[in-house]
C-alpha cells in the first residue's frame, strides 16, 4: 500500500536505535491471518552501525539510488515521484533474517493488529540521505525528537519467532 520512515528507528535492538526505519506496509487478503488487517516489514538503516557482513558495492549503490530518487524537496505530505527503485531495495532485503510477531499499527489509537516482520541485518544509509529526511521531519517541528514511538524493543532472550 504505501511506505514511510521513522527516525529515529522504531525497533531498537538490544536498546539500541537506529537512524532510520523504513515500514512498507501492506493490506493482508489471506484468510489465514485471522484478525490481522496488515502486513508490514521494517528495514532499518545507519549511518555508522550497519552489518557490515557481505555487503557489496551493488547492494550500496541500489540503497543510495532509492533514497536518491526520493521527493526530499516536495511540501506534499503524499508526493509522487516518477521513480523509485523500491523493487530493487526489497529484492536485496534478507528476508531470511527477521523478526516476526504480531503488534499493531504504529499510530494512535495503535488498535489495528499488523503482522510483522522486521529484518535483522542493519543496512547502511549517506549521512545526506538522513538529513534530507530529518529536513522533512522540522517541517512539524520533530527534527530534535524525531517520529517514532518507544515501546518496540528486542533483545536475544524476548525475541518473537526468528525466521
Amino acid at each position: 500500500m504505501q511506505f514511510h520512515f521513522h527516525s529515529p528507528s522504531e525497533h531498537t535492538i538490544d536498546g539500541s536505535y537506529m537512524d532510520l526505519e523504513m515500514h512498507t506496509v501492506h493490506l493482508a487478503r489471506e484468510p489465514e491471518l485471522g484478525d490481522m488487517k496488515y502486513a508490514a516489514m521494517g528495514l532499518m538503516f545507519s549511518v555508522d552501525n550497519y552489518t557490515h557482513g557481505d555487503l557489496s558495492v551493488e547492494m550500496i549503490e541500489i540503497i543510495d539510488n532509492f533514497f536518491d530518487n526520493l521527493e526530499w524537496t516536495t511540501t506534499d505530505r503524499n508526493p509522487i515521484v516518477p521513480l523509485v527503485s523500491y523493487g530493487d531495495l526489497m529484492m536485496m532485503a534478507d528476508m531470511k533474517n527477521r523478526w516476526v510477531y504480531k503488534g499493531s499499527v504504529t499510530t494512535p489509537p495503535c488498535a489495528t493488529y499488523v503482522y510483522w516482520n522486521v529484518v535483522r541485518r542493519i543496512y547502511p544509509i549517506k549521512q545526506h540521505h538522513l538529513d534530507k529526511f530529518k529536513a522533512q521531519l522540522a517541517r512539524d517541528n520533530l527534527q530534535d525528537i524525531g517520529n517514532y514511538r518507544e515501546i518496540q524493543e528486542y533483545t536475544e532472550a524476548h525475541m518473537g519467532h526468528v525466521i
